[in-house]
């Protein structure tokens, strides 16, 4: 029941979200009419490609397995090197779900810099909505028997990882989240247990809510080689 709670909540307070559609961002992922997820017109019913030209590896029968007909290898990513001042900040993410969930002016926020996070500019904001966070969620965790952090030492314990707002990494020490982020991490929920639980009482750490939100593994194993997640399925 409370992690129906955590997450029914937690989707009530992030007031943000993507204003893309699913299917103009990611076609190749979208169902077609019937239901099935196969948009290559040249893959017969079993998913596999046909290849009528020699070399054709892209199935489409003129020999060019580049795709782009000419037969030549593709041009060499050319990455733009242009000063920052040239861009415009639309978004800003460091430690997952904070500016998702904690953070209502979230115009004010992406437009700031990790400075300002140091100089506590956001302090108040979070300190409030973590406040209510608690106020609707309190009773739930300790229907489960976990210990809830009261919000200031819940503060304290989100502190080093919020101020500033990145994503940190340390080399030297072992671990994973929140030293660096693996895909594997299971991120949700050990941040939900810096912000709602007192990771000093026995037998709870910041690993307390792992495999109680979430499943603790991907449906599907995550790939050796680069971009390394899972294909689409």
């Amino acid at each position: 029941m409370v992690a129906e709670r955590l997450l029914m909540v937690l989707g009530a307070f992030a007031v943000g979200g993507c204003t893309v559609p699913f299917c103009t961002a990611l076609p190749e992922n979208c169902a077609a009419e019937d239901g099935t997820t196969d948009t290559d017109s040249d893959s017969d019913t079993t998913g596999s490609s046909e290849t009528t030209g020699s070399g054709d590896g892209d199935g489409d029968g003129d020999g060019d397995g580049y795709g782009d007909g000419d037969g030549d290898p593709p041009d060499a990513i050319v990455y733009a090197d242009n000063p920052a001042e040239d861009y415009t900040r639309v978004d800003r993410m460091g430690m997952p779900a904070i500016n998702t969930v904690l953070l209502a002016v979230k115009d004010d926020y992406n437009a700031a810099n990790p400075t300002d996070d140091a100089s506590l500019m956001f302090l108040n904001e979070i300190n409030t909505i973590l406040l209510d966070l608690h106020a609707a969620l309190d009773d739930d965790v300790m229907d489960a028997g976990l210990i809830v952090g009261s919000v200031p030492m819940c503060m304290g314990q989100a502190q080093p990882l919020i101020v500033p707002d990145t994503l940190k990494i340390d080399l030297e020490q072992e671990g994973t989240f929140p030293n660096g982020r693996a895909l594997t991490d299971p991120v949700i929920d050990v941040t939900l247990a810096v912000l709602m639980l007192d990771l000093s009482a026995p037998n709870q750490d910041i690993t307390t809510l792992v495999g109680v939100l979430n499943p603790t593994a991907n449906d599907v194993s995550f790939s050796d080689a680069f971009p390394y997640l899972a294909p689409p399925h």
